[in-house]
């Protein structure tokens, strides 16, 4: 059900982030906006009012002669920096979206477990990228030296002496909040399903009567990781 959702994630990776440009710094090729598969693409309006969304309505209006306009308006080069900083300050406000999402989920999932449904979104040489739906969140299963895992360069599948895993293929997974380093706390995963010898951990669900979400505290809990 969620073969869609994964397929846009990967492609959209793929694509070169839309940035502002002046008009004649570029050649006409690099026009194309890949996500909305336009040969050229700007801001007309916007219910936000972005500065960008204001400096087209002043162009626009100048060119349309509804406006005059200011020698400062046609100055290619001051327009150039002007769309240099407003690339940066976006790049800016999505760190800081990121940071402010990845600090309320570490708070969420502080002192808790859980048995959760993922699909594999990519194989890598020391790592399984696992998308969980229920949260909307990534994160990875980390293979090492150690483990009965081989990855397979051909088919970029990990494989063991009875399970292998590809792209897109269901798992069950256990995710934690790994604050060893207390400055630098990471969300952890764990494979559960399938079950892989000498390196899935036990379901949550094997231990009567204990919530996936039970708190790290709880004393089933203790009694189960005790097993």
């Amino acid at each position: 059900p969620f073969f869609n959702t994964m397929l846009r994630i990967l492609t959209t990776r793929c694509m070169t982030q839309a940035v502002y440009f002046a008009s004649g710094t570029l050649p006409v090729e690099q026009y194309y906006h890949f996500g909305l598969a336009a040969p050229i693409y700007t801001h007309f309006t916007s219910p936000i009012r972005r500065y960008a969304d204001l400096m087209v309505h002043r162009l626009l209006a100048a060119a349309i002669k509804a406006d005059n306009t200011t020698p400062s308006m046609i100055d290619k080069r001051r327009t150039h920096n002007i769309c240099a900083n407003l690339n940066y300050r976006h790049k800016q406000a999505q760190y800081a979206g990121r940071a402010s999402v990845l600090l309320n989920t570490h708070l969420f999932f502080k002192d808790k477990v859980q048995d959760l449904e993922g699909y594999i979104l990519s194989v890598r040489r020391n790592a399984i990228q696992v998308l969980i739906p229920k949260y909307g969140l990534e994160s990875a299963v980390f293979v090492n030296a150690d483990s009965p895992f081989v990855f397979n360069e051909d088919d970029c599948s990990m494989r063991s002496p009875d399970v292998t895993l590809r792209m897109f293929d269901r798992v069950v997974v256990q995710l934690s909040l790994n604050t060893k380093d207390e400055q630098h706390p990471k969300l952890q995963l764990k494979l559960v399903q399938p079950k892989v010898d000498g390196f899935s951990v036990d379901s949550l669900l094997s231990a009567p009567d204990l919530p996936t979400d039970a708190p790290m505290n709880d004393p089933k809990r203790q009694m189960l990781t005790a097993k």
